[in-house]
């Protein structure tokens, strides 16, 4: 089928199959010229002129041409496309009113051709050519079917159709060829407007979860190049970047790759004189910035070229660096460069011994700028223990220091980040390390007991946190009761109120004051330190809050600070004299003999001892004697203090040679009186007092018999029924206070311990 392009018909003198451009008219039409339909009717032709008697190859209608060239009586079937987009026959050449149609003339009729309409831009359809194809076909088709019904009815008996009949040729009115008609098939189509569409969800079918063909539509405008230009196109592109290629590796025959750097100075696109330059222009004004850690922004630690002395030495590394670059292979090599890239080293020179003092001196390294690390750790304070946060220090590695400013010499850094570098001296346990807060949590319940320490003598201690942190120790970073520092809180209060053979200073009746020495005599408090210390840490442990009774090994008849008191027996070996105090007065006054010195039987002195025991009617035996005595009152193992009737003279130097094994020997009058108002654990203090004013005082020695009346007469007596029991009091005169016999100030010190 020919395809063509025509806005009427066929053009006189062109045979149907003539092409016109389909950019040149504005409405499509379609002529077909069927080989089929010819043949029909040359067929209709031939048998009416069987019909008419007349010759084979005599034509009748000499005046006819063939389809498309133009003539009235030309047989031509035309498809024209219908508003609906489907192929119809339109028929040419119709015959007036009261003409009959032969044979031939409906065969040639119905073999006309189709005209198509095509759009005012000349873009032509691919819908409306397949469908002209198809009516083609369907044309051909009803048009043989024609030329044999015309074959039959020319057989019947018609009359033929005289040759004077004239055709009168109507136009139809064809309304698509009017100005302003465009075919809405081959309009351009606009797309409508998008309407709002409600958000909910779709329903899918099958075939919209599964399609059967997926169509991609052609873009439309695209730029299509003609075929017999692509290869020129292709050559030319070619050609273009061969040269850029040649260019580049012309370029880099002797300019440096992108990524190369000498010295820290980047090479791209230099000479090798260019970068030598570059070179040595850096290492005259060159200079090494060492960024510290500076709590206080003060710090400038810079080395200068001058420094270390550093200079530029050429030996060729720029020109072989060069040497090894591939021109050729430059789209290779930039890649390597941009991944790798390339420090070359050069030869430099600088005193390498000098760089670690120059190092040491620097600001960073001085004392007074050093701040060492410390980790994270537990610190106790009022509200209890806390995490104290690290603190990273400014503590750097010297020797790791100097190795990287000697690499930056090397390369020509300018800048290096000690910090970045990791040359510091870090902690190595932070504030946020989950084991140092549960330790914290941990501890803050041990802190919660609460300890009272009742000493006696209403005197107390309270041992809470604050007391009990000074009893933990650290070890790492978790603190634990330490049971050597509860021992040693223990001793502190063992020697906070412990008396027991302390060293004292003593103020004697005569107005002295004498140093008692420790270590020396039995009486006073002392506390039993190894139960405390148990019951301490129990509670510490425990977290408990209680109240702990002080436990005593030995205890005092009176307070801590004074544990003497007002009722205590006074010694004096130098003088011979002894003196009974009971709440402050005066009970006796009497010259004594103590042991003998010479005989090694010396009375221990120096220090306060308490009263063991009182006893009537006792046998004392030792090495080579035995002596009976009415009183006796032990207060240093076998020493005490009792009457020796059998003993006439007393006090004075009568011990000298002359005393007892120990044991001080009294008047019976005198201890008596001693022996009716002490007490057990009343305290004995034995001294001696070497100064003038006790040596000016002694006297004696005495009778018994003097000193019986004497007594009697001054302080009183008792008298008994020998059984050991005290009848009744016949003091002459009551026993006068110590104060009154010292001044005021030796009074309030007597005993007391200082």
């Amino acid at each position: 089928m020919n395809r063509g392009s025509l806005a009427e018909d066929p053009r006189e003198g062109l045979s149907s199959s003539s092409r016109y451009s389909h950019r040149e008219e504005s409405n499509s039409l379609l002529y077909v010229d069927s080989s089929a339909v010819r043949k029909a009717r040359k067929a209709a032709e031939s048998r009416k002129r069987e019909a008419d008697g007349t010759t084979k190859g005599n034509h009748s209608f000499t005046s006819d041409k063939s389809v498309g060239r133009g003539l009235l009586n030309s047989h031509m079937d035309r498809l024209e496309v219908g508003s609906d987009g489907r192929l119809f026959h339109v028929k040419v050449n119709p015959k007036p009113s009261g003409h009959k149609t032969t044979g031939a003339e409906q065969g040639a009729q119905t073999a006309q051709g189709v005209q198509t309409t095509r759009d005012a831009q000349g873009t032509q359809s691919a819908q409306a050519s397949a469908s002209a194809q198809a009516s083609s076909q369907q044309a051909s088709a009803s048009a043989q079917a024609s030329s044999q019904q015309a074959s039959v009815s020319a057989q019947t008996a018609q009359p033929p159709v005289s040759a004077q009949t004239v055709h009168t040729n109507a136009k139809p009115n064809r309304y698509y060829l009017e100005e302003g008609y465009r075919n809405p098939l081959l309009q351009k189509r606009t797309a409508a407007p998008k309407q709002a569409v409600l958000l909910k969800r779709p329903v899918l079918s099958k075939q919209d979860v599964f399609p059967k063909r997926i169509t991609i539509p052609k873009k439309s405008g695209a730029l299509r190049v003609p075929g017999k230009y692509r290869t020129q196109i292709l050559a030319a592109a070619a050609a273009v970047l061969v040269a850029m290629y040649g260019y580049a590796a012309y370029h880099y025959y002797d300019h440096f790759y992108p990524g190369t750097q000498f010295f820290g100075i980047g090479a791209s696109g230099l000479t090798v004189e260019e970068i030598k330059t570059a070179v040595q222009a850096k290492v005259d004004t060159y200079s090494l910035e060492l960024a510290a850690r500076d709590p206080d922004g003060t710090q400038r630690n810079v080395i200068s070229a001058e420094d270390v002395s550093l200079r530029y030495v050429d030996d060729g590394s720029i020109d072989r660096a060069m040497e090894k670059q591939n021109s050729i292979a430059w789209p290779l090599m930039m890649i390597v460069r941009a991944l790798q890239g390339s420090e070359e080293t050069l030869q430099t020179s600088f005193d390498r011994e000098s760089v670690a003092g120059v190092v040491e001196s620097l600001p960073c390294f001085r004392e007074e700028n050093i701040i060492q690390p410390e980790d994270a750790k537990i610190i106790l304070t009022d509200d209890g223990a806390v995490v104290s946060p690290e603190v990273y220090g400014t503590q750097l590695r010297k020797d790791e220091t100097t190795e990287a400013v000697v690499a930056a010499l090397e390369t020509g850094s300018t800048q290096i980040n000690l910090d970045q570098l990791g040359l510091y001296e870090n902690p190595a346990v932070f504030g946020t390390d989950l084991e140092l807060i549960g330790k914290a949590q941990a501890l803050n319940k041990v802190l919660g007991a609460k300890i009272t320490l009742s000493m006696g003598d209403g005197v107390s201690e309270t041992l809470n946190s604050e007391g009990i942190r000074s009893l933990l120790s650290k070890r790492g970073s978790s603190y634990f009761v330490n049971e050597d520092k509860v021992r040693t809180y223990v001793s502190r209060l063992a020697r906070r109120y412990d008396t027991y053979q302390s060293a004292r200073k003593f103020y004697t009746s005569l107005g002295t004051i004498v140093n008692l020495e420790e270590g020396v005599g039995d009486y006073g408090w002392e506390l039993d330190q190894e139960s405390m210390y148990e019951q301490i840490l129990d509670a510490i442990k425990g977290q408990k809050q209680v109240i702990i009774d002080a436990i005593w090994n030995n205890t005092g008849l009176h307070g801590f600070a004074n544990d003497i008191g007002d009722t205590y027996v006074e010694i004096c070996l130098t003088t011979q004299t002894m003196w009974f105090y009971r709440n402050s007065e005066l009970v006796v006054k009497t010259p004594v003999v103590t042991g003998n010195p010479y005989a090694g039987n010396e009375t221990p002195a120096g220090g306060v001892w308490s009263l063991k025991g009182r006893q009537r009617n006792a046998l004392l035996s030792g090495e080579g004697y035995t002596a009976p005595v009415d009183y006796w009152m032990p207060f240093n193992g076998g020493v005490g203090i009792h009457d020796l009737q059998s003993r006439y003279w007393f006090g004075g130097n009568v011990y000298l040679g002359g005393g007892s094994h120990g044991c001080i020997n009294t008047p019976l009058s005198a201890v008596k009186l001693i022996y009716e108002y002490i007490e057990v654990g009343t305290p004995i203090i034995v001294y001696k007092d070497e100064s003038d004013t006790a040596m000016a005082s002694l006297e004696g020695p005495f009778d018994s018999g003097s000193l019986k009346t004497l007594i009697e007469e001054t302080y009183g007596t008792v008298e008994d029924d020998g059984a050991g029991s005290i009848v009744y009091w016949t003091a002459q005169k009551k026993a006068q206070p110590q104060s009154v016999q010292t001044t005021t100030a030796q009074t309030t010190a007597a005993g007391n311990v200082w």
